[in-house]
């Protein structure tokens, strides 16, 4: 049996946190990882009518292997994104939860909250992000959920 917070049989590979303006580009990431066979969770998109919205997060936090956290000059700024980037940074450090990946959308480092700065970010304006993306959620594969093959693979 698996501790909470033990990515070793976590149901996905990544979960993703943004602010909701960043729509655009947090469907674009989730379809392109869905597209290479990563199993997801995705903000504001799988959240379901009715739920708790703190605990489906606490759950999602959980139950991910890499969390990505998409950083925008709107979401650094917002009460509710901070939030979910401490959650998502706590289980890392106190429950061996996901690996903490941000993806800056447009923000410098003086603009990412002081508690984030130390993480290696990927630029989403970088030709490369959707390359290092991959490579990111490949690293330690066996650690997380299985991957469903690609779309037209089978």
């Amino acid at each position: 049996m698996s501790s909470v917070g033990d990515t070793s049989s976590a149901p996905y590979d990544f979960s993703l946190w943004y602010f909701p303006e960043d729509d655009h580009v947090a469907s674009r990431i989730a379809e392109r990882l869905r597209e290479e066979g990563f199993r997801g969770f995705t903000e504001h998109q799988d959240q379901v009518a009715g739920t708790s919205v703190i605990l489906t997060a606490m759950e999602a936090i959980e139950a991910s292997r890499v969390a990505i956290l998409l950083l925008s000059a709107k979401s650094v700024r917002d009460p509710w994104c901070q939030r979910v980037s401490q959650w998502n940074l706590f289980q890392n450090i106190h429950q061996r939860g996901p690996k903490v990946l941000p993806v800056w959308v447009g923000v410098t480092k003086a603009e990412v909250p002081p508690f984030l700065q130390h993480l290696v970010p990927l630029d989403y304006q970088n030709e490369l992000f959707f390359q290092r993306l991959l490579t990111s959620l490949r690293s330690g594969r066996g650690r997380g959920a299985r991957r469903v093959p690609p779309k037209g693979t089978h």
